[in-house]
């Protein structure tokens, strides 16, 4: 049962007139942080709980207990602070690349779960496109009775509303209006083809307008006392990685906090897996004058609460609290109450459907694969990983093997993609289950031609464009390829070699690479902003499912160890020539993987064209700028006595930096001068 009495509905087809600059009839809503105090007497108040990025967690262990868990938590919150004064919001991804329980239902349980702790509205996210707009509108939204909710989705080339724009409910007497907002970058985020018929606008335009039409005085076009910002785009750092003004220096960020309009009284983000909460001044008001901006990480790991004290005199918003709640244990309160009982026997239900499959054995890991990881060991798709790498060379062995024999010479993996690690726990075994949830996306896999030159673009796309939340993607590769970078470049131009087996391409050759039919595409938009990929040629079909392939790949490699390699590596500083008797330096840096246990390397061997140079100590540490972040750094020097090739010699000889003991490798092609 939803909390909270939902005003009448908002027209799907309303053309909002004016800009995002208009000015509207009402007060701005600058309030007051009351730093967990009560808040002051006189006023209402108008609490939020809220989720982002569920992505249909609600189990990853054979028991629920995550979903479990935030059941409870929501519940008790919702208890503690009132029913009536309540909404159970969301800023968006509640479905979509979600664990085997969830997904081998097409995340149905997910959305009966949500249901039945109330959910009463949540933005749109990019993921809740991932199979389409038609199943959004036809499937997932007729499940959900909740509203799914996002103000900058139109028809392509029009000014008509594709979705419901916002919802708006009366609490405790107090018009609120939920206003979505889901990431621009949406059509680079999903299949191409699902979402053809859409334009997605700066989210903060679509929420602005929203607000300014909510505002005007014109009860026909709908008006709110209180205005909800429920975006899915968020800050790239979490409360213990970044603080408020390393937030405000990525521009996205910095514009969704900024910019939208002083009328909106809450800001709830999504997207990037990040857990903070700040207060941040309002546009145009007097110092001191702030609101909150709160995004609670990822997979239910913990509940967002707002408490906003409404001012019937002033006739907005005065005062505030927010925190995020981390997601604990049920209660015996809770486990005595049937709104929780009701949303545990749904996930006990979907574990029992999924048992007969999820439970069997596909292979075994000798220790945890995992994708990258921050310093706080949260999921970090800036750094390239083993459990990328490995998918990757997957790929190519699973297209060239015999019978298919596609040719591909190398294999890549968006980290996006990557949605779950294999972890050893007490005997390596690893589930169906457990290796469906690192592909939960079903995507065909496929290969391309490409040349050398567009090969370097690729991984040139690496980092991303200006503005982006997430300023760089790390690609996973196939094991015969290594890259050199220098991040202090130019856009485009930071990409200083690539090696297939030691040797660096041609950029007129042509090589063919394997992925998934999300990067390996020639429709649609640019997957993840790498728009190369529709550049290729002799595009085709491998005839496989990534997740079928990755499970038939795990039973014949049994048991699959961690890759120790890492594939990007900055060289600061590389020469293009060597002299005898003078000193040639140069840096190396980003020597390890930021997966969990990933080896921390103390030494680089470095040799030209197979004699022994020398041994060089590695400092370790997380080098943070510029991106990606890097660890593990090495200064090598040194004076090259006897002969290595005559002199002028026109022969390319390479410097092979070696790291000890990941066995990261770097080449560095010179020319040896007498």
């Amino acid at each position: 049962m939803k909390h909270g009495s939902k005003l009448a509905a908002v027209a799907t087809g309303l053309v909002l007139a004016g800009s995002a600059t208009m000015t509207a009839t009402t007060t701005a809503s600058a309030a007051t942080n009351m730093n967990g105090g009560p808040l002051p007497a006189g006023t209402t108040p108008i609490n939020i709980l809220n989720l982002n990025d569920f992505h249909g967690r609600i189990d990853t262990d054979g028991r629920g207990t995550l979903g479990k868990n935030f059941a409870c938590t929501i519940l008790t919150q919702r208890e503690a602070l009132g029913a009536a004064n309540t909404l159970t919001l969301g800023a968006g991804d509640l479905i979509g690349a979600s664990p085997f329980t969830s997904s081998i239902q097409n995340d149905e349980p997910t959305l009966d779960f949500l249901d039945a702790i109330g959910m009463n509205a949540s933005s749109v996210g990019n993921h809740e496109f991932d199979q389409g707009y038609e199943d959004l509108t036809q499937r997932v939204e007729p499940r959900a009775d909740f509203e799914y909710v996002g103000a900058n989705v139109f028809f392509k080339g029009t000014q008509t509303p594709a979705l419901k724009q916002y919802e708006t409910y009366d609490v405790a007497g107090v018009r609120v209006a939920v206003v979505g907002g889901v990431t621009s970058e949406t059509p680079n985020l999903v299949e191409g083809a699902g979402v053809a018929n859409l334009d997605f606008i700066d989210p903060v335009e679509g929420v602005n307008r929203v607000a300014i039409q909510l505002t005007d005085g014109n009860a026909a076009n709908g008006e709110a006392d209180v205005i909800i910002a429920e975006y899915h785009e968020g800050g790239p750092y979490s409360s213990t990685t970044g603080t408020l003004a390393d937030q405000l220096k990525v521009p996205v960020f910095a514009h969704l906090v900024n910019d939208t309009s002083s009328k909106v009284a809450a800001i709830l983000q999504g997207h990037t897996h990040q857990a903070y909460v700040y207060d941040v001044q309002i546009p145009g008001e007097a110092t001191g004058s702030t609101r909150p901006v709160l995004q609670t990480g990822q997979y239910a790991a913990a509940v967002g609460k707002i408490q906003l004290g409404w001012d019937a005199t002033a006739k907005k918003v005065t005062a505030y609290n927010a925190a995020n709640i981390p997601a604990t244990a049920p209660s015996a309160a809770c486990l005595a109450n049937p709104t929780y009982q009701a949303a545990a026997k749904i996930i006990d239900d979907a574990i029992q459907y999924a048992a007969p499959i999820a439970n069997q054995k596909v292979g075994e890991v000798t220790a945890d694969i995992t994708r990258g990881r921050t310093t706080s060991g949260g999921e970090d798709r800036g750094r390239e990983s083993a459990m990328s790498n490995i998918i990757a060379q997957q790929y190519v062995e699973s297209v060239n093997a015999p019978g298919r024999d596609l040719g591909a010479d190398i294999g890549m993996m968006n980290p996006g993609g990557v949605r779950a690690d294999l972890l050893y726990d007490t005997d390596g075994t690893v589930t169906f289950a457990e290796a469906a949830t690192v592909l939960s996306f079903g995507n065909a896999l496929k290969v391309a031609d490409y040349t050398g030159a567009q090969v370097k673009q690729i991984l040139e796309e690496q980092w991303q464009p200006a503005g982006a939340s997430r300023p760089f993607l790390a690609m996973g590769l196939s094991k015969n390829v290594t890259y050199t970078y220098d991040a202090t470049r130019a856009q485009g131009d930071r990409i200083t070699g690539v090696f297939i087996d030691g040797k660096a391409i041609d950029p007129a050759e042509t090589y063919t690479i394997t992925s998934s039919s999300f990067l390996i595409t020639n429709v649609g938009t640019k997957p993840d902003n790498f728009g190369t990929f529709l550049q290729g040629t002799n595009y085709r079909d491998a005839g496989l499912v990534d997740q079928n392939a990755f499970v038939d790949w795990l039973k014949a490699n049994s048991p699959v160890s961690p890759t120790t390699q890492q594939h990007g590596i900055a060289v600061l500083g590389a020469p293009t020539a060597v002299s005898y008797g003078k000193t040639t330096s140069f840096r190396v840096e980003g020597l390890d993987l930021a997966s969990a246990n990933a080896p921390r390397s103390s030494s680089v061997e470095v040799s030209i064209d197979g004699r022994r140079i020398g041994s060089f100590p590695v400092t370790q540490g997380r080098l943070t700028e510029p991106v990606p972040t890097r660890d593990g750094a090495a200064d090598v020097a040194f004076k090259l006595t006897g002969k290595i090739l005559p002199d002028d010699s026109p022969r390319t000889a390479y410097i092979k930096v070696v790291a000890q003991p990941s066995g990261s490798v770097a080449w560095i092609p010179v020319r040896v001068k007498g």
